[in-house]
């Protein structure tokens, strides 16, 4: 398993989907630390790489100033749900490729914002630090049955119910500020079942991150401009984590064909067994691929 820098998943397979050609205008929505982007440039290709998150950009910046002082990337901070007008300010009106990576970099896991429950750290989330609204203001605001259908909504959590009453009980005498002390709660619920090396906090967290950063509302805004971007012949290639996410995409593509979008694998493409082996997170990652007709 990688233990260092962060490692792009499915590299390979996504830009053989891209069709990648020298000189080709293409757009990585989702640029994070930068690997998809890196093997896009490599290829030949001139890139907008978007991301809400400042630290990524400030990251890319400082490894990737040669393609940018050479005006083959172009970096933007932005949300991809309004990647449209982003893409158009900057001149990639019309694209031959786009790029959605939607899992989170391991930078932003060592960000102190609270993404992992690994260490303590204030209960944030925000990928964007300029959004209202943070993971402590939810659990500490919500209802249980907000809680619980917030948790099962996004997560399938274990236990959710029972999660959710344990928040509130606990919130009653101090508010939930770090990333520990809802950790202690959560394995304060007895489960009746754990998934092998899967924390009982991994999917509270993630439902958590989800809301704050509204990604499914995020990613259904976003599939249809990147549809209206694309040139004919163009690909678009998503890369999804969760059940959530990867349902959204396949309805799409599904539904493509009313925008001129044909869905070019009928099932996800899965990171191989070694790249497994050698990068985890990539066990669960799916990537589907349309072309605009």
């Amino acid at each position: 398993m990688n233990n260092g820098r962060h490692q792009p998943v499915l590299v390979k397979e996504t830009i053989a989907a891209l069709k990648i050609r020298h000189g080709g205008k293409y757009i990585d929505a989702t640029l994070g630390g930068g690997g998809h982007t890196r093997k896009i440039l490599e290829a030949g290709g001139l890139v907008l790489g978007i991301d809400r998150d400042p630290e990524a950009l400030t990251r890319i910046k400082n490894e990737l100033s040669n393609y940018i002082k050479e005006g083959k990337l172009t970096i933007q901070k932005g949300n991809f749900e309004n990647l449209d007008t982003i893409s158009k300010e900057n001149g990639f009106g019309k694209v031959n490729g786009i790029l959605f990576d939607l899992g989170m970099s391991s930078d932003q896991f060592e960000s102190g914002r609270g993404f992992s429950f690994m260490k303590d750290e204030p209960l944030d989330m925000r990928m964007d630090p300029d959004l209202g609204v943070t993971a402590a203001d939810l659990v500490n605001a919500l209802s249980q049955k907000e809680l619980f259908g917030l948790f099962t909504k996004f997560a399938q959590v274990e236990r959710a119910r029972e999660i959710s009453g344990a928040i509130v009980e606990n919130r009653k005498f101090r508010p939930i500020k770090t990333t520990k002390e809802l950790v202690e709660i959560i394995e304060s619920v007895p489960v009746y079942r754990r998934q092998k090396d899967l924390h009982p906090a991994t999917k509270v967290f993630m439902a958590l991150r989800i809301a704050v950063n509204d990604e499914p509302g995020s990613l259904e805004r976003a599939l249809p401009q990147a549809c209206g971007l694309l040139a004919e012949g163009g690909r678009l290639a998503v890369i999804s984590f969760h059940q959530g996410e990867d349902r959204i995409v396949k309805q799409f593509f599904r539904g493509g064909q009313t925008m001129g979008m044909a869905e070019i694998n009928k099932k996800p493409i899965m990171a191989s067994a070694n790249e497994v082996k050698l990068n985890f997170r990539s066990r669960s990652a799916k990537l589907r691929v349309g072309e605009k007709v």
